[in-house]
């Protein structure tokens, strides 16, 4: 009798280790499981020219300043962080510490970094890292010429660069086809038609369909003064009254060519 107790206990304790056990591998699973589900920090941005009001640059000189802007989103929220370690990372070596504020109409992370004549000239490949709670982003812009900074010496600034000449055929509004199906394909970095065009011929007093297809990148559509705008790939209808030129711009930031991101509504009685 004294010798099956102590087999039945040896046997429950034997359960219970396993048990144990058991429980400690499900929390070290559920523990990874936790990890695994925290996303990136998704970083975006751009650098422009303090000079002249923040115009969009990639090109910089000895006397120049260049603002790099940030934006950092949480990869599970969707929500914009405010309170983040956010860094720019120099090939010369150098770190800047961006401070998050307001700038305008927006809210995001900005350094200045002033270009002197000691400033080394051509390509500076530069990095944006983020770090908030156990999150982590890293931004690098397109290995593409107008999205890479280059610094150039005063001498190569100053030189007067030829622009080859464009001249826009002159069309007869009068009769002029028009089309009240506006389809804009977006690519990186400039708005067309479906056959090349950027300029769009609409009549007056009669409803619009204006598209968006994103072909290149994450892009917008704004039509400035007719309060017509769309901020992903869709479509929206409008009835233009007033005869007129009207610009076209992307309304979403998209890279260091956003600004170039032009076309035109022309819109005839």
């Amino acid at each position: 009798m004294k010798k099956t107790l102590i087999v039945f206990a040896s046997m429950l304790m034997l359960l219970v280790v396993l048990a144990a056990c058991s429980n400690n591998g499900d929390d070290k699973e559920k523990e990874t499981a936790e990890k695994n589900d925290t996303g990136s920090l998704v970083i975006s941005g751009d650098i422009v020219s303090e000079q002249g009001g923040c115009v969009l640059a990639s090109r910089f000189s000895p006397g120049d300043k260049i603002i790099f802007r940030n934006n950092v989103v949480d990869g599970i929220t969707n929500e914009q962080v405010k309170d983040a370690k956010v860094q720019v990372h120099l090939s010369t070596g150098e770190t800047l510490d961006m401070t998050y504020g307001e700038h305008g109409d927006d809210n995001f992370w900005v350094v200045a970094y002033p270009v002197t004549a000691d400033t080394p000239t051509g390509t500076i490949n530069y990095t944006v890292t983020a770090e908030y709670k156990d999150q982590k982003g890293e931004f690098k812009p397109f290995n593409v010429a107008p999205s890479l900074l280059t610094i150039v010496s005063e001498d190569v600034s100053a030189a007067p660069q030829e622009e080859p000449a464009t001249e826009e055929e002159e069309v007869d509004l009068a009769t002029v086809e028009t089309n009240q199906n506006v389809e804009i394909i977006g690519k990186n970095f400039e708005f067309h038609g479906p056959n090349g065009e950027q300029t769009f011929y609409v009549k007056a007093g009669e409803e619009v369909t204006l598209s968006l297809k994103s072909e290149e990148g994450v892009h917008g559509v704004s039509v400035d003064g007719l309060d017509v705008k769309l901020d992903k790939d869709g479509s929206t209808k409008f009835t233009p009254e007033k005869a007129g030129e009207y610009n076209m711009s992307c309304s979403v930031f998209c890279g260091t060519g956003h600004g170039d991101m032009t076309a035109k509504l022309v819109v005839v009685e």
